[in-house]
């Protein structure tokens, strides 16, 4: 089992700081504990390890033989641990599928293409910011979000996997969003009032990833907080958030939501 020790100078670091940012840098040492791996080895530091938050922390470690020794800690001067209430749902739609000789995002349901009865459920919820990630056939699919209250970006590089649109996505987000809700654009069913539900949930409990849950099983979409975003800039090939979830199955906190159109999708 891994422990960590912070030397005297990051541990009089830490008690220097007020009490939120305090908390805020207690939770990113929890994770690194749990993680070693989070960071990366310093060039010509063979024995030194650097994290870096998405909000700018640093936290320089040793790591060996299961102990993680803090070297320093420095949080930047903007005190960027402030809390904030702002959520930006991402929704990942680049992907290559054709229904009927129709791109999957402007397959009618009910005479309404894809992708705007998925956009709607999150339009008409307490969101604060809506990112889309197109690829396939994007200016095409773009045209059906026009007027709408919603941020599109273009990931030319769709058919390298799922992954490789999330970061398209994660870079649109502001620097002073909380947390960001990852969904699927394949999922036309999902309800506002689930999305609301989550964003209760998250902004009252404040834990690292909030999912959706019916009869015990876990869909979309899901929240994770921005200290989670390096991790998640970090998947690679055909995966989302699966693998951040995965390392951080203690912190997950599942949802029952009573609804199963979040995980029902159109089948070819």
């Amino acid at each position: 089992m891994t422990r960590l020790f912070l030397s005297a100078q990051a541990y009089s670091k830490w008690q220097s700081l007020p009490q939120e940012d305090r908390s805020r840098v207690s939770q990113f040492l929890f994770r690194l504990e749990k993680n070693p791996l989070l960071g990366v080895k310093l060039w010509g530091k063979q024995d030194l390890y650097l994290y870096q938050s998405r909000e700018g922390l640093k936290i320089v470690y040793r790591f060996a033989q299961e102990q993680v020794q803090v070297v320093g800690i420095r949080v930047p001067q903007e005190h960027p641990f402030t809390t904030s209430n702002r959520i930006c749902a991402i929704i990942l739609a680049a992907g290559k599928a054709d229904y009927e000789d129709i791109p999957a995002q402007l397959f009618p349901i009910d005479g309404v293409p894809l992708i705007c009865r998925v956009t709607e459920a999150f339009l008409t919820s307490a969101i604060d910011d809506l990112v889309v990630v197109l690829g396939y056939q994007a200016e095409r699919v773009k045209k059906e979000l026009t007027n709408k209250d919603i941020k599109t970006v273009v990931n030319p590089n769709y058919e390298r996997g799922l992954s490789s649109s999330l970061r398209y996505g994660l870079r649109m987000v502001s620097r002073d969003t909380a947390a960001v809700m990852l969904t699927l654009g394949s999922r036309p069913f999902i309800k506002s009032e689930v999305v609301g539900t989550l964003i209760t949930a998250y902004k009252r409990e404040r834990a690292p990833i909030v999912a959706p849950a019916y009869h015990q099983i876990r869909g979309h979409p899901v929240i994770f907080n921005a200290s989670l975003v390096p991790e998640l800039l970090k998947a690679r090939g055909n995966v989302g958030g699966r693998e951040v979830i995965r390392r951080h199955r203690e912190d997950l906190m599942e949802v029952d939501v009573g609804d199963a159109g979040m995980f029902t999708k159109i089948e070819n």
